[in-house]
C-alpha cells in the first residue's frame, strides 16, 4: 500500500515570519517573546513527518537514478566503514605506531562524508546549489550596476580616448545589467517552482514564498539539505530491506545489511549533531556580538541626541539611529530565543536517532535473523517518520518592511 509522507521542518526564521505578521508583533517585544512561546508549542504540537502507518517496502525500481548510479559506492562506503567501526573496540586509545581510536574515528568520518556527498544529491539538492549561485550571482550585478551608478556623476559627456568610460557607455552598461538581473530574478523564481515540486515529490508543500524564506535564512540550507538526506536515507534503507529478503537465512548477508542500517543511522545522528554545533558554535555567538554592538550603539546614539553640541537635524538623525538599533537588538534576540526552540526540538529527537542506532547495534551484535532485521528496519523507517524537529509552520509575510530588512540583514550577517 504507498503511503503518504510529509516532511516538515522549520527555520530559525521562518517562525519568526509568522510571529511578525501577527498583531503582537506590534506591540513590545516582550509581547513577541510571549507570542514566539506559544506559537512554537503550537507548531511542535501540530506538525510532524509522517502518519502512523506501516511501511511497505519499495520495489528496486523506485529507487531514484542518482541513488542506482551510485550504489556500489554507497555500500562500499557504509561496509568499510563498518568494518572499520567493528575494529574501533579492539584499538588502543592512544598509539606510537599504528592505528589508535583516533585516527581510525578520522577514517570512519571521511568514509561518512563520502556517504553523505551521495545522500545529498538529488533535484532538490541540485537546485538548492542552484538557487544559492544565482542569488550569489544577483549580488554581483547589483553592486556593480551601484558602482556604475557612481562613475556616472563623473563620467565625461564624449572623450577621445577609448578605454574611458563615458556616460552613454556607463548608460548602455547599466541597462544591460538591468536586463540580466531581471533574468536571474527570473530563473530564480523558475528555480523556486521547481525547487517546490521536487519538495513535493518528497511529499512537502511549499509555496514559492515559502522556498524563497528558506534559501535566505541562515539556518534554512542546513535543514534543506538535511531533509534531502533524510529522504534518501529512507529510500536507501527501504533498500537494503528489499535485499535482505533475498537471502533471509544467509547470517553473514544479514549482518552485512544490519550493519550498514546501524551506520545509516550514525550519519543521520551526525547530520543533527553538526547543527546543533553549527547554532551553538556560530549562529549564536554571532547574534550575541550583534546584540552587544547594537546596544551599545542605541546607548551612544540616545546619549548623543540629547547633546545640545549639535543641530537638532543632527539630534534627530541620532534619534532614529537609536530606533534602528533598538529594532536590530530586538529581532536579534527573537532570533536567538527561535534558534534556541529549534536547538532543543533537534535533541528531542536526537535521542530518539540514538535509542534506534541503540537497538541496531545490538541486533547487529546479535545478529538474531533476517525477520529481526525486517522488524527493526520498519521500527526506524517509524521513527524517522514521526521526528518533528524540522516541522514548519504556514509561512505569512512580514507586514513591516523595516523588520523585514532588518531580519535579512542579520540573516546576511550571520553567514559565514
Amino acid at each position: 500500500m504507498t503511503r503518504q509522507r510529509r516532511f516538515l521542518f522549520c527555520t530559525g526564521g521562518l517562525l519568526l515570519l509568522c510571529c511578525l505578521a501577527h498583531p503582537a508583533a506590534a506591540g513590545e517585544s516582550e509581547g513577541w517573546m510571549d507570542y514566539l512561546a506559544g506559537g512554537w508549542n503550537k507548531v511542535t504540537g501540530l506538525f510532524s513527518w509522517g502518519e502512523s502507518e506501516d511501511v511497505s517496502p519499495v520495489s528496486q525500481d523506485n529507487l531514484p537514478d542518482y541513488l542506482a548510479g551510485s550504489w556500489e559506492k554507497l555500500t562500499g562506503a557504509l561496509t568499510e566503514a563498518l568494518n572499520l567501526r567493528d575494529e574501533q573496540e579492539t584499538l588502543p586509545d592512544s598509539a606510537w605506531f599504528g592505528d589508535d581510536k583516533s585516527s581510525n574515528g578520522k577514517k570512519i568520518n571521511k568514509l561518512l562524508d563520502e556517504a553523505l556527498e551521495i545522500l545529498v544529491q538529488g533535484r532538490a539538492g541540485e537546485m538548492r546549489n542552484e538557487a544559492a549561485a544565482l542569488r550569489e550571482a544577483l549580488s554581483d550585478l547589483r553592486q556593480e550596476a551601484d558602482r556604475l551608478r557612481n562613475q556616472r556623476i563623473t563620467a565625461p559627456e564624449s572623450s577621445l580616448l577609448p578605454w574611458k568610460k563615458t556616460r552613454a557607455k556607463v548608460d548602455e552598461r547599466l541597462a544591460d545589467l538591468e536586463q540580466e538581473i531581471k533574468d536571474k530574478e527570473a530563473s530564480l523564481v523558475s528555480l523556486n517552482d521547481r525547487l517546490a515540486a521536487a519538495l513535493r515529490e518528497m511529499g512537502l508543500e511549499l509555496d514559492q514564498a515559502q522556498i524563497d524564506v528558506l534559501l535566505s535564512s541562515v539556518t534554512g540550507d542546513d535543514l534543506l539539505r538535511n531533509t534531502v538526506v533524510f529522504a534518501n536515507v529512507k529510500s536507501v534503507v527501504e533498500k537494503l530491506e528489499v535485499l535482505a529478503q533475498n537471502d533471509q537465512n544467509d547470517l553473514e548477508i544479514s549482518r552485512r545489511y544490519t550493519g550498514m542500517y546501524l551506520v545509516l543511522n550514525d550519519l543521520l545522528i551526525h547530520t543533527q549533531e553538526e547543527l546543533v554545533r553549527k547554532i551553538d558554535g556560530e549562529y549564536k555567538p554571532r547574534l550575541a556580538e550583534l546584540i552587544r554592538e547594537a546596544e551599545s550603539l542605541q546607548a551612544e546614539a540616545q546619549k548623543r541626541s540629547r547633546q545640545k553640541g549639535y543641530t537638532e537635524a543632527q539630534q534627530k538623525s541620532f534619534a532614529l539611529n537609536a530606533e534602528s538599533n533598538a529594532m536590530t537588538a530586538r529581532v536579534a534576540q527573537l532570533y536567538v530565543k527561535l534558534l534556541d526552540s529549534q536547538r532543543k526540538g533537534i535533541l528531542d529527537n536526537l535521542q530518539g536517532l540514538r535509542r534506534n542506532r541503540d537497538l541496531a547495534e545490538n541486533t547487529y551484535r546479535t545478529v538474531r535473523s533476517s525477520g529481526d532485521l525486517r522488524n527493526l528496519i520498519h521500527s526506524g523507517l517509524a521513527l524517522f517518520d514521526s521526528i518533528h524537529a524540522l516541522s514548519m509552520p504556514q509561512l505569512q509575510p512580514f507586514e513591516s518592511e523595516a523588520m523585514r530588512r532588518e531580519f535579512e540583514e542579520i540573516n546576511k550577517r550571520l553567514r559565514p
